[in-house]
């Protein structure tokens, strides 16, 4: 599957579209969407220039966190419920996590086109995790 996509260099050039597409709450009932570009653009120099002053293109740094898949239909009510249970599944394991931030800058991660049967949907949700929770986890775990 490929989008059109119109840069300064070319018209109309063709991205293949890569998933996860990521969708973010940024506040105010705003949200950032991002879009994960094919490996080929390997540095910042190598991706066309968008038109659109809204598109920004930036390098996002590595991070940890905890991922709940799940399939389906998802709006932002079904990701608010899936971070929910994430965040339990976290406090039974023993972490401590701040629910409201959680719930305030989660990552809706979407990998399928919107045209898949709904029950073959891949979807996950992301909360961010400091070292220290990633440690404890990692400790936990391997024993």
């Amino acid at each position: 599957m490929t989008a059109p996509v119109v840069t300064a260099e070319k018209k109309g050039e063709s991205i293949a579209m890569t998933a996860p597409v990521v969708t973010e709450g940024i506040g105010g009932g705003m949200k950032k969407m991002q879009f994960v570009l094919p490996a080929k653009y390997d540095s910042l120099d190598k991706i066309p220039k968008p038109t659109n002053l809204n598109v920004k293109i930036t390098k996002v740094p590595a991070a940890s966190g905890a991922v709940h898949k799940f399939s389906g239909s998802c709006d932002d009510e079904k990701g608010r419920v899936q971070v929910q249970k994430l965040i339990e599944q976290l406090k039974e394991d023993g972490m401590e996590i701040d629910e409201g931030k959680a719930l305030e800058n989660y990552l809706l991660w979407r990998y399928d086109p919107p045209f898949t049967i709904p029950m073959f949907r891949r979807n996950e949700v992301w909360v961010d995790l400091s070292e220290s929770q990633v440690d404890y986890l990692v400790n936990k775990f391997s024993n």
